[in-house]
């Protein structure tokens, strides 16, 4: 029963598209744990990683569903007219988010200020400090793109009109409430949550709110250019081989699937360490974030949001995703399509995430050559329970719901005896990709 076509996952594709999003889907190859080293955490700082970790979930339970849609709320709102970057309204975003990290007591992380100007556009970086003078210098990087697309007709605008009859017809613009206020405001609650906690993160935790990643990810590629350059060009930012990590949050808070709670990494399969910091985060925190992998999606260049520079420049990178709904891109990507307590719950898995990364003994392992892993089955299996449990309410017809059953029982035959060959595990992967590109070709192509 395991060895059926990949392709016949192609008619269940169009109902569980979430896994290319607003970037590719991410894992890793799944042995390494990444567990911290206690004696060594011990050794070089004052406070206990078990004080350290209590810390961090106590300042995650502490962000507030509030704190989170006030911010959502601002940003889409229509008086920024869709934070095209360059734009009045992004200009004016900018300067509204300029005024909320210094509200919220954080540094910045330039000797000049949070602001660092590119040719289109400026991002804006704070940092909380590490606690420990050992690690204190090194970085963990959260970064959400706060630039979104304008209006509808705008030049070179990218933003779609809803369709005739809608609640959204008569709208022209695009306020990017899931895409991307809601990450914006995600690393914001993350900054302020351990810059507040009662025992801060060993290592620096470095805010950085990026324009113009709609055009490219031009405002992360500057950034990584900029720290990559010499210390006169940094304006008193460090350099680029001082950041151990980077987590991307974008696209999040939305529902792929009615009611789905779970949201996803990507791009841990190019760390054992930080696969297992995001498995540690879900246990902490009742958040299931599913770890799987960007390479089966195929997308050129493997990526879609602002990770993909800094993983290019070889550090490990997470990628948190919830994927994209039916209103990515248009005028009805609205803050009532947020899914609140879900989005809650990204927030403070994100929290200790972050923290879990910042306090570890080792900086992230970084893998050259990614390997399938079991995870992608886990996560697309529970999604396929899912569609089965209401699959009129997708409108799948008596042949494709046969066929995602199919399915999820080929993936399940794996889960259930994993692969122990080279061969297998390229079976395996050929599954999984076959489902995943089927995927990004019927919806995200």
């Amino acid at each position: 029963a395991r060895r059926r076509p990949a392709g016949r996952a192609l008619a269940a594709a169009c109902v569980l598209w979430a896994l290319t999003g607003c970037g590719p889907a991410g894992g890793d190859p799944a042995n390494g744990t990444g567990a911290p080293d206690a004696d060594a955490d011990a050794a070089v700082g004052r406070v206990t990683p078990e004080a350290l970790a209590a810390s961090a979930l106590a300042a995650a339970q502490g962000v507030t569903t509030s704190f989170l849609m006030d911010r959502v709320h601002v940003l889409a709102s229509d008086d920024f007219a869709g934070r095209d970057n360059q734009s009045p309204g992004g200009v004016a975003a900018r300067q509204w988010l300029a005024a909320d990290l210094a509200n919220l007591g954080l540094q910045p992380l330039f000797a000049s200020g949070y602001a660092h100007a590119f040719d289109a556009g400026v991002n804006l970086c704070a940092k909380v400090p590490g606690s420990d003078p050992a690690v204190a210098h090194e970085l963990v990087v959260v970064g959400a793109h706060y630039d979104h697309l304008g209006t509808v007709g705008a030049p070179k605008s990218q933003c779609k009109a809803s369709p005739p009859g809608s609640p959204h017809a008569d709208d022209t613009v695009c306020n990017g409430a899931v895409d991307n206020a809601a990450g914006v405001a995600v690393g914001l609650a993350v900054a302020r949550a351990l810059a507040q906690s009662a025992a801060r993160p060993r290592r620096s935790v470095v805010l950085c709110l990026f324009d113009a990643e709609e055009d490219g990810l031009l405002g992360s590629r500057a950034l990584v250019k900029r720290l990559q350059g010499p210390a006169s060009a940094r304006d008193g930012a460090p350099a680029l081989a001082e950041v151990v990590a980077m987590l991307s949050v974008d696209n999040v808070g939305s529902e792929i699937l009615p009611g789905e709670a779970s949201s996803f990494a990507t791009d841990v399969e190019f760390s054992h360490a930080l696969r297992a910091a995001v498995k540690r985060a879900n246990d902490a925190t009742g958040m299931v974030t599913w770890p799987v992998s960007s390479f089966f999606v195929g997308q050129e260049g493997g990526g879609r949001s602002d990770h993909l520079p800094f993983r290019e420049a070889k550090v490990p990178v997470v990628f948190l995703g919830s994927g994209s709904s039916a209103e990515y891109h248009s005028t009805a990507d609205e803050p009532g399509v947020i899914n609140q307590s879900k989005l809650l719950g990204i927030a403070r898995h994100a929290v200790v995430l972050v923290a879990d990364i910042a306090n570890a003994a080792a900086r992230p392992d970084l893998v050259a050559a990614p390997q399938p892993h079991l995870d992608d089955a886990r996560a697309l299996v529970s999604l396929a329970g899912q569609v089965l449990a209401n699959p009129k309410a997708l409108g799948l017809n008596p042949t494709q719901v046969e066929l995602v059953k199919g399915w999820r029982a080929d993936l399940q035959a794996w889960i259930d005896t994993p692969p122990t060959t080279d061969a297998q595990w390229a079976e395996y992967a050929s599954l999984v990709k076959g489902i995943l590109q089927a995927v990004y070709l019927v919806v995200g192509g």
